[in-house]
């Protein structure tokens, strides 16, 4: 009898357990069924600080929309061509704000160059840099005069020269963006521009051998003109 019972009891047990069982997958299915998601970019490797994305860096992944980071990137264009601001590990989502792009300067001087140039620094005063007024993303030309010898005696004689034209300004003095949109006065000894490799040699020298002087150029004119050097005795010989 007692047998019996304890059989009966087993039987009892082994069903309660097997519908508890039941039911915690059935209530885990729906759970999982209920899960909405959403598409994410994340890092398909390790990416470094300061590289450029490309395609193959990424991939579109999905997760459930409740573990997408509100600035997480969604689609593959948000990220190609944007600069790496800090390392990425393979799998995260990709954050637009640890991403620069072109002409951002949020993230420093090095993300607002173009790419092919270089930032370099020249020394201006009230004269020569335009009273003041020039502002970051003006574009400006270069006139330097420098003495040249010439003559057996190798007298120097004074040129002024047309050295660069249509060059980006970057920044004066430590600004780099001007967020009073030309209504603030701003107050600087030094002009920084975006040159080439090639470009950044005549400034050079010009700065350091003579006296430069910048032209500031209206907004839509990318003009480039043809300017003989010129000397003093081109006053009174023209």
């Amino acid at each position: 009898m007692k047998n019996k019972y304890a059989i009966g009891l087993s039987l009892l047990f082994g069903l309660l357990t097997a519908y508890l069982i039941y039911d915690y997958l059935t209530k885990v299915e729906r759970s999982v069924n209920n899960v909405r998601y959403g598409e994410v970019v994340t890092a398909a490797a390790d990416i470094p600080a300061r590289t450029v994305v490309t395609g193959e860096m990424i991939r579109v992944t999905k997760v459930a929309t409740e573990s997408i980071h509100p600035l997480a990137a969604r689609q593959p264009e948000e990220v190609v061509g944007r600069i790496t601001v800090m390392p990425v590990v393979a799998g995260e989502q990709l954050l637009k704000k640890r991403l620069a792009g072109p002409g951002e300067t949020g993230h420093g001087l090095s993300y607002l160059i173009p790419a092919g140039r270089r930032a370099v620094t020249v020394a201006v005063d009230e004269v020569s840099g335009v009273a003041g007024l020039i502002r970051p993303g003006d574009r400006v030309d270069v006139v330097a005069t420098v003495n040249i010898p010439a003559g057996k005696e190798q007298r120097e004689i004074p040129y002024t020269v047309v050295i660069l034209q249509d060059l980006q300004v970057l920044a004066v003095g430590k600004t780099m963006e001007d967020k009073s949109g030309g209504q603030t006065p701003l107050e600087y000894r030094t002009v920084t521009l975006a040159v080439t490799v090639e470009e950044s040699q005549p400034l050079a020298l010009a700065s350091q051998r003579g006296g430069i002087r910048l032209l500031l150029r209206p907004p839509a004119d990318d003009s480039r003109v043809e300017a003989v050097p010129y000397r003093a005795e081109h006053f009174i010989n023209r």
